[in-house]
C-alpha cells in the first residue's frame, strides 16, 4: 500500500498519544519499536505526542546503584505525571502503550484510560515482560512490587497488540484477537547506512553491545573465548553502559554512546549474540542481531528464540549452542571460521546486509506499521 493511500485512514485517527516508559530517544526499545515512524505517522495525518514515565533528568540514575532518594523523587514524579495526564485524554483519539504506564504497581492507569475513560488502546511490546526480569540495582528495592502478571491484563483491555515476534504475539492471542507481530527494524537508510568493509587484518575484532542487564548473556563465554584465544588471534569489543565486573586480558570496553554508536559497532568484524534458552530470552527480538547485521557484521548468535529465523545459519552468519555452553564446539568452529577467512565474513556481511533491508528494516515495514496503527 502507498504512503499516500494512509491518508484516507488519517481522519479515523487524528491525535494519538504515545505512553512509554523512557523519555525520546534515549531507549533503544523504544527508538526501534516506534520512534523511528514517528515521520510517517506526520505524513499520513497524524498529530502525535509522547508522554514518558521517567523525565530526561532522571531516568539515567534509575538504573545505577544507590541513589535511594533521587529514585523515590523520581518515582514518585512520574505518577503524579501519569495522574494528570489522565485528565487530558479526552484529546486523543488512540492510545499506544509500549510496555506499561507505571513500572511498578497494578495497571491502574490502564485501567482507568481503557475501561472508565473508554480510550482505544495498542499496545507494544518486545519483551517477555510477564516474566521477572529486575535488574541487579533494583531487584531488593522493586521487585515484588513489579506486578509482572498485569501484562497480561493490558492487553485484555487493548483494541489491538503490537508484538515484536510470534513467541509474545502467542502469548498476547490469549488474551486479545487482534494481534500483529511486528519485529523490531532497524533504518538502513539514516542510521544504520553504512557497510563495513572487511579487509584483512591481523588482529580481527569480536563484538558484542548491550546492557548492564544483558551482560549475564555475555559473561559465561569468556571462558571459551580465552579458549579461542590460544589459537587464534583477536580483540572482544564490549559496547555497553556499563563495564562487566571482571573483563579478560583480551577485551576492551567502549561506553555506550548514541552520537558514536555506529562508528563503534563498525570496528567489530563478527558479532556475537549468546543466549540462554529461557522463556525470558525466548522473548527477545534478536536486536543485536539485527544491528550487526544491518550494518554487514556477520552474526554469530545462539539457537534461541527469533534468531532462528534472523539468521540463516552458513549463509549470513552461524547459529550455535545456548548457554551454558559444554564444550563450545559450535562456537569454536563458527567463530574459528569467522576469523581465519576475512573473505568469507565479507560474502556473510553482504548477505546480512540484504536480508535486513528486505526483511527488518524500517523501509520495509514502514507502510504496514503505519497502517496497523491508524486503520480501525
Amino acid at each position: 500500500m502507498a504512503m499516500d493511500a494512509l491518508y484516507l485512514w488519517a481522519p479515523r485517527m487524528k491525535k494519538l498519544l504515545i505512553v512509554a516508559p523512557y523519555p525520546h530517544g534515549k531507549a533503544p526499545s523504544q527508538r526501534f519499536r516506534f520512534e523511528q515512524y514517528l515521520g510517517a505517522l506526520n505524513e499520513a495525518g497524524v498529530a502525535w505526542e509522547m508522554a514518558s514515565f521517567w523525565s530526561a533528568r532522571h531516568w539515567p540514575a534509575i538504573y545505577r546503584k544507590g541513589a535511594l532518594s533521587l529514585k523515590v523523587f523520581a518515582t514518585m514524579q512520574g505518577f503524579a505525571k501519569r495522574m494528570l495526564l489522565l485528565f487530558t485524554l479526552g484529546k486523543y483519539d488512540v492510545i499506544l502503550i509500549h510496555r506499561e504506564a507505571t513500572p511498578i504497581g497494578p495497571p491502574w492507569w490502564e485501567y482507568i484510560a481503557s475501561q472508565w475513560l473508554g480510550k482505544r488502546i495498542i499496545f507494544d511490546f518486545d519483551d517477555a515482560i510477564w516474566l521477572p526480569n529486575n535488574s541487579q540495582a533494583n531487584e531488593m528495592m522493586v521487585g515484588k512490587l513489579k506486578t509482572h502478571g498485569k501484562t497480561r491484563r493490558i492487553i485484555s483491555w487493548s483494541e489491538k497488540v503490537l508484538a515484536g515476534s510470534d513467541f509474545l504475539a502467542s502469548y498476547a492471542s490469549a488474551w486479545c484477537n487482534r494481534v500483529t507481530v511486528v519485529p523490531t527494524t532497524i533504518d538502513t537508510t539514516l542510521v544504520h547506512n553504512r557497510v563495513k568493509s572487511h579487509q584483512h587484518t591481523q588482529l580481527p575484532v569480536i563484538g558484542w553491545t548491550g546492557s548492564h542487564s544483558t551482560l549475564r548473556q555475555l559473561t559465561p563465554l569468556f571462558s571459551l573465548l580465552a579458549q579461542l584465544r590460544e589459537t587464534q588471534a583477536f580483540t572482544l569489543l564490549i559496547i555497553a553502559d556499563k563495564a562487566p565486573d571482571v573483563m579478560p586480558s583480551f577485551a576492551m570496553f567502549v561506553p555506550w554512546n548514541k552520537d558514536t554508536e555506529i562508528e563503534d559497532l563498525l570496528r567489530i568484524d563478527v558479532g556475537i549474540m549468546p543466549l540462554y534458552d529461557t522463556d525470558w530470552e525466548r522473548g527477545k527480538c534478536g536486536f543485536k542481531a539485527l544491528q550487526y547485521m544491518g550494518l554487514g557484521i556477520p552474526a554469530v548468535v545462539s539457537a534461541v528464540g527469533v534468531n532462528t529465523e534472523i539468521v540463516q545459519h552458513g549463509v549470513n552468519g552461524f547459529v550455535c549452542e545456548s548457554l551454558p555452553v559444554q564444550d563450545g564446539a559450535l562456537w569454536l568452529e563458527s567463530l574459528t571460521r569467522m576469523l581465519s577467512d576475512h573473505t568469507l565474513r565479507g560474502a556473510m556481511g553482504a548477505d546480512s546486509r540484504r536480508r535486513i533491508v528486505e526483511l527488518y528494516s524500517v523501509h520495509a515495514w514502514r507502510e504496514r506499521f503505519i497502517a496497523f496503527l491508524i486503520e480501525v
